[in-house]
């Protein structure tokens, strides 16, 4: 005859009504108007929140969460955060490209500066360059693509010019 294992109690601190998915992303936090922005770790994930590593978050704060890979936005707001780590609480989710306001352009740079970060680390790792902007999903189609949200936006065109570069080497 087997035994059955008896489960662990819940933990009576936990709170999250969701079970969230360990993850190991790559992600970018901004403000709510893109001005301050930088790339952080996301460590697990549900359809509702995430827990990110980026310094001390001040709770109630609204930011974005760019999930680069996934190409997803998430509005959030900061609902706790200790040492280097925060939890988010999605108020509002978006697939880059589709249905973005337009007030939320700004996304599509951070996004795209992200993955041309990928990019040089992965280079500066050793690996070739046209194998780095692949992994990345860079390739020309899309930087044209990204083309048609860079209108007014110099950072955005001049990434877009580097791109291309590292597409088409002289």
């Amino acid at each position: 005859m087997s035994k059955s294992v008896p489960k662990p109690a819940p933990d009576p601190a936990e709170q999250r009504k969701l079970v969230r998915k360990n993850v190991l992303l790559t992600g970018v936090l901004c403000d709510a108007n893109g001005e301050a922005a930088a790339e952080c770790t996301v460590h697990d994930m549900h359809t509702q929140g995430a827990a990110v590593s980026r310094g001390n978050l001040t709770v109630n704060t609204r930011v974005f969460l760019i999930d680069v890979g996934n190409n997803n936005a998430h509005e959030a707001r900061v609902a706790w955060s200790k040492d280097d780590r925060s939890g988010l609480q999605f108020t509002r989710s978006y697939t880059m490209g589709l249905g973005l306001p337009p007030n939320l352009k700004f996304l599509f740079r951070l996004q795209f500066e992200a993955k041309l970060a990928q990019v040089r680390r992965a280079v500066a790792g050793g690996v070739a360059i046209k194998a780095a902007l692949g992994s990345t999903g860079l390739t020309k189609e899309h930087i044209h693509q990204m083309a048609r949200h860079a209108t007014g936006d110099e950072r955005f065109l001049r990434l877009l010019l580097i791109a291309e570069r590292l597409l088409n080497p002289s």
